[in-house]
Parts: structure tokens; C-alpha cells; sequence
């Protein structure tokens, strides 16, 4: 796993990459999945190479699209689309 260089002129032809959690579809356009700088794009999400599986780190890509509350107490994530 590492960083993924994207073709900067191919940006606007990145599909839309979408989620299931808990049986909803959460959409994330393909253009917001590139970090864009200096001249050199890359791809915004972070991949972990664990036992368990390839896992990925949704962060401030997917959070910058949703509205995200982090209920410690009863260990739960809620997800919103903001209006």
C-alpha cells in the first residue's frame, strides 16, 4: 500500500466510488477522490494491509461529503448527508 499518482488530466473521468454501510449507498464523486498539487495529482484514500483483509480509511475524503458523529459512549458512527 502507499501513494497512487493519477494522470492530472484524467481527473474529470474518474468515476463516482460508492459505499455500502448498513445497507445505504453513500456516493462519493471521483473528482473529490484526488488531491490535486503542484502539478501532481493523487489519490485521496488511504489503503491498510491488515490480517483481516485489505481495509480503507474513508477520512476527510468521504467526511468532507457526509456529516459524521462519532458516539464514543455507545461505540456508533452516525452518517448524514448534509442538506
Amino acid at each position: 500500500m502507499g501513494e497512487y499518482t493519477i494522470d492530472c488530466g484524467k481527473v474529470d473521468s474518474i468515476p463516482n466510488l460508492e459505499f455500502q454501510i448498513n445497507g445505504k449507498t453513500f456516493t462519493v464523486p471521483g473528482k473529490d477522490l484526488v488531491i490535486s498539487s503542484a502539478g501532481t495529482c493523487l489519490f485521496a484514500m488511504m489503503g491498510m494491509d491488515i490480517p483481516q483483509g485489505p481495509q480503507w480509511i474513508l477520512g476527510d475524503v468521504f467526511m468532507r461529503k457526509y456529516y459524521t458523529i462519532f458516539d464514543y459512549q455507545n461505540q456508533k458512527v452516525g452518517l448524514a448527508e448534509p442538506n
